[in-house]
């Protein structure tokens, strides 16, 4: 009997993709040769040490690079919803790259506070955020609409935390304020990049968790960017390993993390594990 079970659809493929940096009349090579498939529904990670190319590969990605300090090379194709067809993103011109970007993928930044305005209520920047994806969205509707999202996010205080400014919050709750309003547009990719660094460990726990919960609830896509080799295991199925600007190796998260094959891998996860506290299993 014919095995029917059908692949999942790639949705990103970036190609030979390599960055330089221009300092004057010279280049400085920060990515070099990067190139892996993304299919629809797959959790994939990136992870490396600082400088290894991690947040470099997600901000080519995400056109958020400088056009003018930076050279970019390859290709970074992305299959569209509406009629299957790949778009390669480095195509676009550079001014209208990041507004399609911003229509296609979800981004969780860093730290929350860079994805917030610090001058702006929360319902002034997140009522500007919906209403870039929909227009017709205004008044007590767009109020109405943000209390609804706030119960789905469990984003607590209502309209009374829509009146804050976000220094007035805690971190934990700006990065789900952020998240919602990474969300707003209806990607299909949600791309990570280190989402937990700057909070306290009860709210990365219950960041992570939240985040795992999202992918299940609007079977998203993920791109997760970290240097944290433990949270990486527990929430993605892909790894990919950087190291001075290149992959060095990627693989099914499990199969990676109990056959390393490379040897800067192999020394990853074995701080991971004596941080941990557990015994290595490579």
């Amino acid at each position: 009997m014919t095995d029917n079970i059908r692949k999942p659809q790639e949705i990103l493929r970036v190609e030979h993709l390599s960055v330089s940096i221009r300092s004057g009349n010279t280049e400085i090579p920060v990515l070099k040769d990067v190139s892996f498939v993304i299919c629809q529904g797959e959790r994939w990670a990136i992870a490396g040490e600082s400088g290894a190319g991690k947040s470099m590969t997600m901000k080519a990605i995400t056109a958020l690079l400088p056009e003018d300090s930076t050279r970019i090379s390859g290709r970074i194709l992305f299959r569209m919803a509406e009629d299957d067809r790949w778009q390669d993103l480095l195509e676009i011109p550079y001014k209208q790259r990041h507004r399609f970007v911003a229509e296609q993928i979800a981004i969780i930044f860093q730290d929350a506070i860079n994805a917030l305005n610090p001058n702006e209520r929360i319902e002034t920047q997140w009522g500007e955020t919906i209403r870039l994806h929909d227009p017709s969205m205004k008044g007590d509707a767009l109020r109405s609409h943000m209390l609804e999202q706030m119960e789905i996010f469990g984003i607590r205080g209502g309209r009374e935390t829509l009146r804050h400014f976000p220094d007035q919050l805690s971190g934990g709750m700006r990065q789900r304020i952020a998240i919602a309003m990474a969300l707003a547009s209806p990607a299909r990719l949600l791309i990570a990049d280190e989402p937990t660094t700057s909070l306290d460990a009860i709210s990365q726990r219950q960041t992570i968790e939240y985040i795992r919960g999202l992918l299940e609830s609007r079977r998203l896509t993920l791109l997760f960017i970290s240097h944290n080799l433990a949270i990486l295991q527990y929430v993605c199925d892909h790894l990919i390993i950087m190291k001075d600007g290149e992959i060095v190796e990627q693989d099914p998260a499990e199969q990676l993390f109990f056959h390393v094959s490379h040897p800067y891998t192999r020394e990853l996860v074995g701080e991971t594990v004596k941080i941990m506290g557990g015994n290595e299993h490579a």
